[in-house]
């Protein structure tokens, strides 16, 4: 895999300086975009960077207003990669703006995709921002209904628009899950998945892997474990198959995620272990890494906090002991005190594991 990368690049990267060397300026920015591309699925989205704005300045430079439209795609893609919303919102507006001057619908599905996953990756990060949830509706529902569209009239016989159909179940489901709109979110993304069968989409699909990412979710929180599970691990599969590093990473971490709500805390710390090895093996996903962290770091306190627990309760018992003992002696009120510091102790720690437990929902 890592050789036929680095064959890919080179042979790009080739191309890239001849045509920059005869001066032909479109195959100069073509092949610009081609190498930022193969650099941002191997996660490397800061020199990816670099090579789509060697496009973007070429594109803008020497050729026609139309020919930005795949590197504005392509900028604001690496830069929601990257967290680096508002340069990310730029060229996706930018990318919006253009399409529609050409109109052309299928630029203007994929722009109007990226801007809702922009506004809802700036929604997750906030506290509370009704202004970019909104957005992310608007852009979102948007989307659907132009991939809608373009599924009942292809503009040609290369693409049918489905896996844009698809997607755009996906990406509405996991902003109704994220704003606890349940049954809704379930709405949608099993409506994905019966496109999936009903057009016989291949098993191992990124669309049905995402479809099946967010089921997990949405049953995680319906506290159906075993149908969370199930959707988990087909996702995980599926991204594994079809060497989606960064996919089966965000699917370990759900596995995790659902082992430690149930209490299954070495299992949990395996899935993030999991999850930390794919992630490092990706160059630029320095907030995936962190957020995992983050989950074990939480998990072995929840251990620690667990422990302490359970002798709180073996000290709560030898003291009930001790009280039918001391009964009636001027013991009494000594185990009394003792039995109460150690209820509140009980209660302080259970809290603790509630309110993570309610954190993490």
């Amino acid at each position: 895999m890592a050789r036929s990368q680095e064959l890919q690049i080179s042979t790009a990267k080739r191309a890239y300086r001849n045509a920059k060397e005869e001066g032909n300026r479109q195959e100069e920015a073509r092949w610009a975009n081609v190498i930022g591309d193969i650099l941002k699925n191997r996660g490397e989205y800061v020199e990816a960077l670099k090579w789509f704005r060697i496009d973007y300045d070429v594109s803008k430079k020497y050729l026609p207003e139309k020919q930005l439209l795949p590197t504005c795609q392509s900028l604001g893609e690496v830069y929601l990669r990257l967290e680096h919303y508002k340069d990310g919102l730029i060229y996706q507006k930018k990318h919006l703006d253009l399409a529609k001057d050409a109109n052309d619908l299928v630029e203007q599905q994929r722009a109007s995709t990226q801007l809702g996953r922009t506004y809802h990756e700036m929604f997750l990060k906030s506290e509370d921002d009704h202004y970019s949830v909104q957005n992310a509706k608007k852009y979102f529902k948007s989307a659907m209904k132009l991939a809608q569209t373009l599924k009942e009239n292809p503009p040609n016989n290369k693409s049918s628009f489905l896996k844009e159909y698809i997607d755009a179940h996906n990406n509405i489901g996991m902003l109704e899950v994220d704003l606890d709109n349940l049954d809704e979110a379930l709405k949608f993304l099993t409506k994905g998945l019966e496109i999936c069968d009903e057009e016989e989409v291949v098993e191992d699909d990124d669309g049905r892997s995402r479809l099946h990412h967010n089921l997990g979710n949405v049953f995680m929180e319906l506290r159906r474990w075993g149908k969370a599970r199930e959707h988990i691990e087909k996702d995980i599969m599926i991204c594994k198959r079809i060497g989606h590093r960064q996919g089966e990473a965000k699917g370990y971490i759900n596995l995790g995620e659902l082992h430690y709500r149930v209490q299954r805390y070495d299992e949990a710390i395996l899935c993030y272990h999991k999850a930390l090895d794919l992630a490092k093996s990706m160059e630029d996903e320095d907030a995936l890494v962190a957020q995992i962290d983050q989950n074990i770091k939480t998990v072995k306190e929840a251990i620690n906090v667990m422990n302490d627990l359970k002798k709180e309760e073996q000290n709560l018992k030898k003291l009930k002991r001790n009280m039918v003992i001391a009964k009636g002696t001027p013991q009494e009120r000594k185990f009394l005190l003792l039995q109460n510091s150690c209820l509140d102790r009980l209660i302080e720690k259970s809290a603790m594991i509630f309110a993570w437990l309610k954190k993490t929902v």
